[in-house]
């Protein structure tokens, strides 16, 4: 949301115009007040017509008595009295006692207001006279200068009533149908027969009461649907104002690929038409955001800063950062970048000093409306964006990209980039500072926030935030690579400074255990174990550090001898040491223990690595031994085969059992074949 003049300039009091004095003595000026007004104004509006018609009756009495002074009597009267009226009004007409007054109609120097001079014979002290002034309001065509507005289902005008306090009534009537908006809250409706009245009877200044009022049909519209990046926008134009919609689809095409990058988050979706309407002028603004009703309102100025500054409230808002401030700020930086970048004229913003009488700290700017106040607005949304001007101007898009993203996440500073922890919220003024101070590098961020944003109290509270980030800082080179644990990281994010000293007293000592096991992983090339890691960054409690102070050691002896055990096993061996090192499986033994770490099994990894240790010192004597003992059974085998062949090589003997005797053999001489 952003803020803009009223729709016209504060109303000119009722004028008490040229009076005539009779006396004797010298005339001094004609008084200022003395004139009492009772008034009922009625502004009706013909929507068929295109036109609003205003009566406005007058019942006017001289209560100036005559006075004596200086040995003469002066006598007052009025003869003419004065009443604002939009610019451009028509049929202007006074009548009183049944005859026409003559009117005289000037400008101002409001564009939107012009004065209308009724003349009227000499009103006498203790005379009252009766006046009926009727006109029509035929509006303006959009953009000119006279800001008042009569068109096909919409009108924006000044209702105006010049009666005197409790005796003032202004209404305002048109079809039910239409919405009604004004920059006062006190119209009360009333329906009746398909149109609606509204009454305000409390003057708004000592001259009567002045309300600038919006009228408007939703359904009396000119739609048209813009397609950027697959995501379908309507948008809903007066039926007047093709321009209109011409303009905000080309800057909708042009604006959102760059403001998503701008952003470094994608397009969040909550957004379904961008709607014409005059009713943020009425309220002190060019237009808002508005996430519950999924919609854009602007007015009808063709303004691409405008546009883009409400398109970033789709990311940067109340619902993802906590001050006011900050989203108005931020979105008008944001949107300043990519009026640059798209070929477009950044506005102007106007000078202000946080020692001006209406500059408040920007912490204390109220964003509800009922705390708002039109003086403090003016001066709090140029303050807002020149702080961020302060902040940002020197970062490239790419940085800017980086810490408004992380803003918009909720990331926290002292976490690493990307990382959104399930607690994160709304990012407040301190995450902010952190931030842009640690992310951005930007070292005036605490002086901008004490010169513009903080309380006396907050402001206070930046010495003990700078000693105890120097001190995070000096603990964070202490430990390595690795992040400080998250209890200290959360205390440092919720500015309890106190909590962080406590941490930061337990956690020191664990910085050279915590580089220890970082210089284990360099020398061995191993990687250390996630766990261990996470255990060291994710402790929070006191019970967490206490037991860091002996894992993280062990972790770094684990990791120093499994890598000398994963380098036992690869080593180059002689053929009997390579026979020993196979047969007692050292590979296996040096994997599972490169296992066990890689598992964050601390203790089962040492032990497996002692073993390795323990095993490598057999792996000569187990080679050599079974050389041996395969030698003695080789020539076991060799005797045993010789003794065989020997046996074998004996000499023959009879056929028989042996043991037994062979009878003698039988001779025949010259006997033929046995029988």
């Amino acid at each position: 949301m952003t803020r803009t003049r009223r729709l016209a300039a504060a109303p000119l009091l009722v004028a008490v115009l040229a009076g005539g004095l009779v006396g004797l003595a010298p005339q001094p000026a004609a008084a200022a007040t003395g004139l009492s007004a009772s008034a009922h104004s009625r502004y009706v509006l013909d929507a068929e017509a295109e036109v609003v018609h205003a009566t406005m009756t007058l019942d006017l009495e001289n209560v100036s008595p005559d006075t004596e002074a200086d040995g003469g009597v002066y006598t007052y009267y009025f003869d003419a009295y004065g009443v604002p009226v939009p610019a451009g009004a028509e049929a202007v007409r006074a009548r009183s006692e049944g005859a026409d007054l003559g009117v005289e109609v000037s400008g101002t120097d409001d564009p939107s207001t012009e004065l209308v001079r009724i003349g009227f014979p000499n009103l006498e002290y203790e005379q009252t006279r009766h006046i009926v002034l009727t006109f029509e309001i035929p509006g303006a065509p959009p953009r000119s200068e006279n800001s008042t507005r009569v068109g096909p289902g919409y009108a924006t005008f000044v209702a105006y009533g010049p009666g005197d306090a409790g005796h003032n009534v202004v209404e305002v009537v048109a079809p039910s149908s239409m919405t009604f908006t004004s920059t006062i809250d006190g119209f009360s409706p009333q329906e009746a027969a398909g149109s609606t009245t509204y009454t305000a009877t409390e003057n708004t200044f000592d001259g009567g009461l002045w309300a600038a009022v919006s009228l408007r049909d939703p359904q009396a519209t000119t739609e048209s649907t813009v397609t950027v990046e697959d995501m379908p926008l309507t948008l809903e134009a007066f039926p007047d104002d093709d321009q209109w919609s011409a303009f905000v689809a080309q800057k909708v095409t042009d604006g959102l690929p760059v403001l998503a990058r701008l952003v470094d988050t994608p397009w969040p979706g909550g957004l379904q038409r961008i709607r014409e309407d005059a009713s943020p002028s009425l309220r002190g603004y060019d237009g808002w955001f508005d996430p519950t009703g999924d919609e854009i309102v602007v007015g009808e100025q063709l303004d691409d800063d405008l546009i883009f500054h409400e398109l970033t409230h789709a990311w940067v808002s109340g619902e993802s950062f906590e001050q006011r401030w900050l989203y108005e700020g931020l979105a008008q930086a944001t949107a300043e970048r990519a009026v640059d970048e798209t070929g477009g004229t950044p506005r102007e913003h106007p000078e202000v000093s946080p020692t001006s009488a209406d500059a408040v700290p920007l912490n204390d700017w109220a964003g509800d409306a009922g705390s708002r106040s039109a003086d403090v607005d003016a001066y709090a949304y140029p303050a807002s964006y020149r702080v961020m001007t302060a902040l940002l101007s020197g970062l490239t898009d790419k940085q800017f990209a980086a810490v408004v993203g992380a803003g918009v996440r909720g990331e926290r500073a002292y976490d690493p980039a990307g990382l959104v922890t399930p607690s994160g919220g709304r990012t407040s003024w301190q995450d902010w500072l952190d931030l842009v101070q640690t992310r951005a590098g930007v070292r005036a961020a605490p002086k901008v926030f004490a010169t513009w944003v903080l309380t006396d109290a907050q402001r206070k509270r930046l010495a003990p935030r700078a000693r105890e980030r120097r001190a995070y800082a000096a603990l964070d080179r202490a430990d390595g690579a690795w992040l400080p644990p998250e209890g200290l990281r959360d205390a440092m994010t919720t500015w309890d400074f106190s909590r962080a000293r406590h941490i930061r007293g337990a956690v020191a000592p664990l910085g050279a255990a915590a580089t220890a096991v970082q210089d284990a992983a360099a020398a061995t090339g191993l990687d250390v174990p996630s766990q261990v890691r996470e255990d060291y960054e994710q402790a929070s409690l006191d019970a967490d550090y206490a037991e860091l102070a002996t894992s993280l050691p062990a972790t770094a002896r684990a990791m120093t001898s499994v890598g000398a055990a994963r380098d036992a096993a690869a080593e180059d061996r002689d053929a009997l040491s390579a026979l020993g090192a196979d047969l007692l499986g050292l590979s296996d033994q040096a994997e599972q223990a490169l296992g066990y770490l890689v598992d964050g099994e601390v203790s089962r990894a040492q032990d497996a690595a002692d073993a390795v240790a323990a095993t490598q010192r057999w792996v000569l004597p187990l080679g050599l031994g079974l050389v041996l003992l395969a030698t003695v059974v080789l020539l076991g085998l060799v005797g045993v085969f010789v003794l065989a062949l020997r046996r074998r090589s004996l000499p023959r003997h009879a056929a028989g059992a042996v043991g037994e005797e062979s009878p003698p053999a039988e001779h025949s001489v010259g006997a033929g074949p046995a029988a």
